[in-house]
């Protein structure tokens, strides 16, 4: 007899990202904003574990426990992954009851303007997508009444509706691919043919930048004129890539991380910016120039990595 209540395994890498510039546009009637960006999947990884088995009782009662070992150590109900997988289960009217274990190893680091926490909230979609997708009768919407050349988009629209409620990130990391992102980050068009030269150092001096805060230090009123529409590749001469509005309030507030980026420029750096709303700041390097940068970060106690 088959054993129903087999528990499955799934081990992942989330990456993070940066930005290549950023502006935010204007303010929206929801209080987020609207903006542009293009994000830019990077090679530093959490690694996600999670560990899911269905229960022998029906009555819906999930059991979702989320360990991580991070400095804040951000674990349980108050963990983004906690959130994601216990909305899952009731958005896409997941039947039964499950016990689900989600382990996370940190390597990104938290409030760096680096995505960890969407990116890991991404990776917790996509094992739970890959799981119940083809337990017959679970996804509870599947079974609509609805044309099946409409099914696609339904699910799409539906997904993507969820991801964005998790965090205005999450969307670009079920794809993790170089894009052009608008609104709050979910409207994305591919950029195939966009990619850095050299290698990518990024710097993390330990300092947590609020993102709300950082929103509202911008003081945005007005609504700004979109410019980075029509880049397809990148350039390190392209004037609307070189802005992170962010820049203004953070430099202002954390001179040292201000100082960074020019120190990247010093070290033979071709472009240098700050990622999201901070504190990561990081510069393309070619292989001869990045060793020297790579040692005198850390020799500034700061956290480096080489992507």
């Amino acid at each position: 007899m088959k054993n129903t209540f087999k528990q499955s395994i799934y081990r992942v890498k989330s990456p993070a990202k940066i930005n290549i510039g950023l502006r935010v546009l204007s303010k929206r009637k929801d209080g987020f904003h609207n903006l542009e960006t293009i994000f830019y999947p990077i090679k530093i990884y959490d690694k996600i574990t999670v560990k899911i088995k269905k229960l022998p009782v029906l009555n819906g009662n999930n059991n979702i426990s989320v360990k991580t070992d991070s400095e804040e150590n951000i674990s349980g109900k108050n963990n983004i992954c906690y959130k994601t997988a216990e909305r899952f289960l009731d958005t896409f009217a997941i039947q039964g009851s499950h016990k689900i274990v989600i382990t996370i190893k940190k390597y990104i680091p938290t409030g760096a303007g680096l995505g960890g926490g969407s990116s890991d909230a991404a990776s917790v979609i996509k094992i739970l997508l890959k799981h119940f997708r083809n337990d017959k009768g679970l996804i509870s919407f599947l079974d609509s009444p609805i044309r099946r050349k409409m099914l696609k988009q339904v699910q799409y629209d539906k997904l993507l509706g969820f991801a964005m409620d998790i965090g205005s990130d999450v969307p670009f990391f079920l794809q993790a691919k170089p894009a052009y992102a608008l609104g709050r980050g979910e409207k994305l068009t591919p950029l195939p043919d966009f990619k850095l030269p050299g290698k990518i150092l990024l710097v993390n001096p330990g300092i947590h930048i609020s993102t709300p805060w950082a929103f509202k230090s911008l003081g945005i009123k007005r609504f700004k004129k979109k410019l980075m529409g029509s880049v397809k590749k990148f350039s390190a001469d392209k004037p609307e890539l070189m802005i992170n509005d962010f820049e203004r309030v953070v430099f202002r507030k954390y001179p040292e991380i201000e100082k960074i980026k020019y120190d990247m420029y010093s070290f033979g750096a071709s472009y240098s910016l700050m990622s999201g709303s901070g504190s990561t700041v990081y510069g393309i390097f070619s292989n001869k120039d990045i060793k020297a940068a790579e040692r005198y970060f850390k020799m500034k106690k700061h956290r480096v990595f080489v992507s």
